[in-house]
């Protein structure tokens, strides 16, 4: 365990530190050590790792989520420092400054596991040796797409190391009329004082509670959801670590005692009830590098080098719903190119802005383009981002046909009123062709393509501005849950994803000012 001199000259807003019983209790569940050992043996022989995070906005660092816009106060990026100062890894050649152990934050904002699950390997390194996992409070009650990109990461061709985070939502009794509020905000100063004074908010946090009742206050009698409920997502998480046996971190196992106890005061580590301030991510990132550096008592066997077989994974624990996934695709930039049967008028190109620019463009009425997608028998979603500004944009018509049906899609990418030029997306509705229906094909379609669903984009001679240009990003192809992500989840995803790669730190994103470029 790392001495708490070194912590606090390593990391800010980190005044207070748990102690040695509390970080490991931070660690519900260790699980297998078969991946981690591997990492371990890395940084003992002071090999570089590559780290990879991915989240919400708890990972991305808001300014509103780590409490201030500036590095090294989310939970990753501690670790990050802990690791490079107790095994800083060597110099890739004869250079005397040493290297920094290799971070990418692919946390994005306002996001959950319906998001990521189709988009993953877009927010991770190429090289990846250890990913943290964090999705406790952005789940919605859709644990089964969080089993699929577990299961997605679990079978990457890296074979790297997994620690899921969970952070926890913490809630107050509102001292007006006794009534549990699922979400609080410190800036509510009725709710600071009885947080940080009044013993019945300390017994309001629950875990493994009767389902509608309240923890010391039988007096209020059943309030229906009040554990259960609130709780649900975090302990899908922790099932899904145990049937996968994945090491799993969590605020709860750490802190809950203490809270309940009255000796932690909830506002001193968290933002509100779901976002930790740069104290709780300093609670987090204890625990998670106790994880790291300290194997379990029965560490097992490892799959370090030479040694690239896995045991097969367990069937799913939430069933059918999450073997369903058969037709997700996510395809970005130069990505593109696989699903592209044909180009008329269309270029790829990041017009001499780098690879987080880089997509189809065309200029000129007329033009058109065919996307291959992968072909279903249910019901899927198109996500389609393409680049939208107040300047020189045309519109497309988008239709399918082949093996999917769909109702034409008119997409202005001209859109005066925000005065900026960002990513912008549309969702398109996919239907499976009726039985006995024929499959017709476009004359651009080559024949072979009647088995994939045809999806065609043509720019039209109608223009809101005057011009035809319009650029095609990126597309999310996924089944009935890609159809509930929200438009503005998948409007930042797409800027995330351009922030990755360009590789810019995503904690210092800042969205344009009204009036302001951004290209």
């Amino acid at each position: 365990m790392a001495s708490a001199s070194l912590l606090r000259s390593l990391w800010g807003q980190s005044e207070l530190l748990l102690n040695a019983t509390q970080v490991r209790s931070g660690v519900e569940w260790a699980g297998s050590d078969l991946r981690l050992a591997c990492v371990r043996d890395a940084l003992i022989q002071h090999r570089r790792l590559s780290i990879g995070a991915i989240g919400g906005s708890i990972t991305a660092g808001s300014t509103y989520a780590a409490g201030r816009l500036s590095s090294g106060f989310t939970y990753h990026e501690k670790v990050q420092l802990a690791l490079n100062a107790l095994y800083w890894p060597k110099p890739a050649n004869d250079l005397t400054r040493p290297a920094s152990h290799h971070l990418l934050n692919g946390g994005v904002p306002g996001t959950g596991p319906t998001y990521m699950e189709h988009c993953v390997h877009d927010h991770l390194p190429k090289d990846v040796d250890l990913v943290l996992l964090e999705y406790a409070v952005n789940t919605d009650h859709r644990p089964e797409a969080f089993e699929r990109l577990l299961r997605k990461l679990l079978v990457h061709s890296r074979f790297p190391a997994i620690i899921v985070v969970n952070a926890h939502r913490w809630r107050v009794i509102r001292g007006t009329d006794g009534r549990v509020d699922k979400c609080w905000n410190k800036k509510w100063s009725d709710h600071v004082a009885d947080l940080e004074h009044n013993a019945t908010q300390w017994a309001a946090q629950t875990w493994g509670e009767t389902p509608g009742l309240v923890p010391g206050r039988p007096d209020l009698g059943p309030m229906p959801h009040f554990a259960g409920e609130l709780n649900a997502d975090e302990d899908a998480i922790a099932s899904l670590c145990h049937h996968y046996d994945v090491p799993l971190v969590s605020m709860r196992g750490s802190m809950l005692a203490a809270v309940r106890s009255g000796r932690l005061h909830i506002p001193s580590f968290m933002n509100d009830c779901r976002h930790p301030n740069g104290q709780g991510h300093t609670f987090l990132s204890q625990s998670i590098l106790e994880r790291i550096i300290s194997p379990p008592a029965d560490g097992g066997t490892t799959i370090c080098e030479g040694q690239r077989s896995l045991p097969a994974l367990p069937p799913p624990l939430f069933g059918e719903a999450v073997s369903s996934s058969s037709t997700s695709t996510c395809a970005r930039g130069s990505a593109l190119s696989h699903h592209t049967a044909w180009t008329k008028g269309f270029v790829l190109t990041d017009e001499g802005r780098g690879p987080g620019k880089m997509g189809y463009m065309a200029l000129k009425p007329g033009a058109s383009m065919g996307l291959c997608l992968p072909a279903s028998d249910r019901v899927s979603n198109l996500w389609l981002g393409y680049l939208r500004s107040y300047e020189h944009m045309g519109r497309v018509e988008v239709t399918c046909m082949g093996a999917c049906r769909c109702s034409p899609l008119v997409i202005d990418g001209h859109e005066v009123r925000d005065g900026i030029s960002v990513t912008d997306v549309k969702k398109l509705t996919l239907k499976p062709v009726a039985q006995g229906e024929g499959v017709t094909l476009q004359k651009e379609w080559p024949t072979n393509a009647s088995t994939c669903c045809a999806v065609t984009l043509r720019v039209l001679r109608d223009s809101t501005s005057g011009e035809h240009k319009f650029k095609l990003m990126s597309l999310l192809l996924g089944g009935a849950d890609a159809g509930s992500i929200q438009l503005f989840s998948m409007r930042v995803a797409a800027s995330a994803a351009e922030d990755v790669a360009h590789g810019r730190a995503r904690h210092r994103r800042r969205w344009p000012a009204k009036g302001r470029v951004h290209k």
